[in-house]
């Protein structure tokens, strides 16, 4: 299966034969997933009557017999029908292997790990960080749980769809284009206006102002991009219009009906993804929007005797898949609009609804309680849902409630960037780069707006790059604009150079993580850090017994890796916080600029003020975050949210006590309760805003190692995680436990980009065909590793963090990497076995069980009992 559980098969086997002995009397074979008119495999069950089932002339017909019966479809997302086929007869074989095994048939020791699916033990993890009595002088170190925690997993936490329904309220639904590169020549909404219960189609014709829900206009973001397409279709699945209706049912269904009449289609071929733009060529496609270096040192040839190594390295988007698509309720208000909205930018949304309205900005009320999850999906690309929702409330002058389906969700909204990489380096025969040259190819979609163009902090890593030239360049695909995505350019940035590391590492025939210290600066705090780690997983001894293990299972191949981080963190943009105190009972409320979606940000918060007041976290509470006691602040993005937001209510508190300190002079030993009714009856402000400016702090590196030990079933190319430790620094932690929770949710996000999620297009109409979780599959339960160990590095600080913190929501999504080259070392194990030519193999994004498949060298004339 794609991934562990809860996830349909690419191919179902079922297997029962009567036996006589060892002479087979009868036998059922039969098949899913190969086509729907294939079920039993009947030449083949013929042929086994009277067989002796045990030996591997038996075996070797019968899989022959197979494979002439089995002719796969191919109806896209399905996987290949060569690698379907493949697994039919790798399923067999391992129910021959079961059987003989059963029998205590002849099966050779090393083939008899075939004989089972890959199974996996009860989880188990490792959190190590320092205790609370190495941190009384930090009173914050403790494992608080999330003050949201029980709320949110009792589901009485309340999200934007929460909201009660209101009287005269109206469901909006998109209406999407779908024929790439034609214009929109007008629209028929006839059919739909008539269904019971419609009440208006809206385009771009209708709106009142600017069409352009990204109107603040930077380096980043220099281009329009249209709430509803006004002229030609740039993607499958654009917006167009809204319908509203006086039910989700409804609008849903008459959004379908609405007929757009487009211009004849252009010939033109679509290209969904950058790979599609690199390998037709389409020069005319690419933009020079460079943020690579040139080292000082780098030169195009070198002088030195050096081995000369190229190659590339290709990673596909990713979905931000959260447990809440994007959503937006909007009331008409007496002096302007209420606008509820699963955003993790209130101020763009703000400014995008009042232009596109032409409205004052001071008439929208943006409220934010928290979103379920956002990982960037939430960040720009929530600003077009919520001014569709605004413009038909604005319209109809009632209530409107926009809930996006997965499948329309999918289909608007951008991904993460997807990278072709071309690499060329000469090193010496050690592994040490003399010099190194990168081009590679980002996916910004249909528009370039947000640009991973920071790329440049990122790629050198801990690594000497005095040698090294790297040329970014942009192509514009057939997609939706794709966005930030946890760890955006930051991923790409890391995967490139490591696995041109781990190249180096296969041609020299060297340890990689040998390669990686003579790559480094001799100063590095990396250099230090490699070697506990190492030592710490025991990697070299497991290493060993990896190989030993790879000896004696044929079907059965491991693998291990370790991947280092230097992560360099900057702070921006401004974010408020606004802190009150209640004189009668001395409880505090904060509200601040940051959106809570998972990460713990209002837990940091109320631990910064208990700290700081000197009072339990439980006097604390967390309001919503709005636009009228958070102004003008940056969007929560970029691991810095938390920080920015601890920081703000660290100068409030700092300001209360200023305030609070005579009082408390005068009165040293009363209770906090009687100190506030004292303040509040002396005429003391209780209430103090603060901001955070990001030029106000500076930046710093989190440094980071990951290991993984991955198996492989070689039959199938399904693979499991017995084991991953992750190092981090995470400075003086607010609070380990959520530290902890966000690395290996962060983790696992790049284990989904890696190993399971597939985004798979029809190239002859652009639709995104990988658009549910019936056939889009991020990692489940059962895909977590095994045995998961954290450790935050001890003996740390961050001397210019907040409180000595340092971020966590992104670094280690980058390191998640680390899974392929595990998985490399088990193919090349698995391909010695196979008698396949050693041959780097460039493994990329996603690598699900049918492109695993392809790089084994498996073929049926290895099928053997014994």
């Amino acid at each position: 299966m794609p991934r562990a559980q809860n996830s349909h098969a690419y191919v179902n086997g079922a297997f029962l034969i009567k036996l006589d002995g060892s002479n087979i009397v009868s036998s059922n074979i039969c098949f899913g997933g190969i086509d729907p008119h294939f079920t039993h495999a009947l030449k083949t069950e013929e042929f086994l009557k009277g067989k002796n089932f045990l030996t591997n002339e038996t075996i070797q017909r019968a899989l022959k017999m197979l494979a002439s019966e089995l002719n796969p479809d191919w109806v896209l997302p399905d996987a290949a029908p060569e690698y379907r086929k493949n697994l039919a007869l790798s399923l067999f074989y391992k129910f021959a292997l079961s059987v003989a095994s059963a029998m205590d048939g002849t099966v050779k020791s090393e083939y008899k790990s075939g004989a089972s699916i890959l199974s996996r033990d009860i989880s188990s993890g490792v959190q190590l960080y320092e205790s609370d009595s190495q941190l009384q002088q930090w009173s914050l170190a403790k494992k608080v749980p999330k003050i949201e925690g029980l709320l949110q997993t009792s589901g009485e936490a309340k999200y934007i769809n929460d909201l009660p329904t209101l009287p005269g309220e109206l469901y909006a639904a998109f209406v999407l284009g779908t024929q790439v590169h034609s214009e929109i020549l007008s629209f028929d909404a006839e059919q739909a206006l008539q269904i019971p219960g419609v009440v208006a189609f809206y385009s771009a014709k209708d709106i009142p102002g600017t069409n352009d829900f990204m109107p603040v206009k930077s380096k980043f973001s220099p281009n329009v991009e249209e709430v509803f397409c006004s002229r030609r279709l740039l993607f499958h699945g654009q917006v167009v219009g809204v319908l509203v209706a006086n039910t989700f049912e409804v609008a849903q269904n008459a959004a379908k009906k609405v007929r757009i009449n487009y211009s004849p289609m252009a010939n033109e071929p679509i290209f969904p993804t950058v790979k599609d733009v690199a390998d037709a060529k389409r020069h005319d496609r690419v933009i020079d929007i460079d943020y690579g270096f040139t080292g000082k040192e780098y030169s195009d040839s070198v002088t030195e005797s050096s081995i000369h190594i190229s190659g590339s390295f290709e990673s596909a988007g990713q979905y931000h898949y959260t447990m809440e698509t994007q959503t937006c309720v909007c009331l008409p208000l007496e002096d302007g609009m209420e606008v509820h909205t699963a955003t993790q930018a209130i101020t763009l949304t703000q400014i995008a609804i009042a232009q596109m309205l032409d409205v004052p900005e001071n008439s929208l009320n943006v409220c934010v309680r928290r979103i379920g999850g956002g990982y960037g999906g939430k960040a720009s690309r929530a600003v077009q849902i919520a001014c569709a929702c605004a413009l038909a409330c604005h319209l109809t002058k009632r209530p409107v409630r926009l809930i996006m389906t997965i499948e329309s969700n999918m289909a608007v909204v951008g991904k993460r960037y997807g990278v072709v990489s071309s690499y060329s380096t000469d090193v010496t025969s050690e592994g040490r780069m003399l010099r190194l040259r990168n081009e590679f190819l980002h996916d910004a979609g249909c528009n370039t707006n947000e640009a991973p163009d920071f790329m440049q902090g990122y790629y050198g890593n801990c690594y000497i790059t005095d040698g090294w030239s790297i040329v970014s360049r942009t192509a514009l695909t057939d997609s939706a604009s794709n966005t930030w995505c946890r760890a955006p350019g930051s991923t790409e940035a890391y995967a490139m150079i490591e696995s041109i590391i781990e190249h180096i590492a296969f041609v020299t025939e060297r340890d990689p993580l040998e390669v990686r210290l003579l790559n480094m600066p001799t100063d590095s705090q990396m250099r230090s850090l490699l070697q506990t780690f190492r030592a710490d997983t025991e990697y070299d001894r497991r290493r060993q017994d990896i190989e030993q293990f790879n000896t004696e299972n044929r079907w059965r191949k491991r693998g291990i890796a370790i991947v280092p981080m230097k992560y360099p963190v900057g702070y921006f943009g401004t974010l408020h916080a606004l802190v009150s105190i209640y004189h009668t009972d001395g409880t505090v409320a904060i509200t601040h600029g940051g959106i809570e979606m998972g990460q713990g940000i209002n837990t940091r918060a109320a631990q910064i003020a208990a700290k700081v007041l000197g009072i339990p976290v439980e006097m604390i509470v967390i309001k919503p975050t709005n636009n009228l006691t958070a102004p003008n602040d940056f969007c929560t993005q970029a691991s810095i949210t938390s920080e920015a937001v601890a920081h703000s209510v660290l100068i409030a508190c700092e300001l209360l006590l200023q305030r609070i300190e005579p009082v408390r002079q005068q009165h040293p030993d009363v209770s906090w309760e009687k100190l506030t009714q004292l303040c509040h009856h002396q005429g003391v402000d209780l209430c103090a805003t603060a901001m955070y400016n990001g030029i106000e702090l500076p930046s710093y590196n989190v440094w980071a190692l990951s290991c993984a030990e991955i198996e492989l079933e070689v039959l199938t190319g399904s693979v499991t995680l017995p084991r991953v430790d992750i190092l981090e620094d995470a400075g003086q932690t607010l609070n380990p436990a959520i530290e902890i929770g966000q690395i290996e949710g962060a983790f696992m996000m790049g284990l989904g980009l890696y190993l399971t999620e597939a985004l798979i297009y029809d190239r002859n109409t652009g639709e995104l065909l990988t658009n549910r979780s019936w056939n889009y599959r991020p990692p489940g339960a059962k895909d977590i590793p095994v045995d998961f160990r954290i450790q935050l590095l001890r003996n740390t600080i961050n001397p210019t963090g907040v409180q000595r913190s340092k971020a966590t929501g992104e670094p280690a999504v980058n390191m998640a990497i680390v899974v392929l080259f595990a998985l490399r070392n088990a193919i090349n194990a698995a391909r010695q076995d196979a008698g396949a030519p050693r041959k780097w193999i460039p493994l990329g994004s996603p690598c699900t069980p049918d492109k695993i498949l392809e790089h084994l060298g498996n073929s049926c004339d290895q099928y053997l009992l014994h």
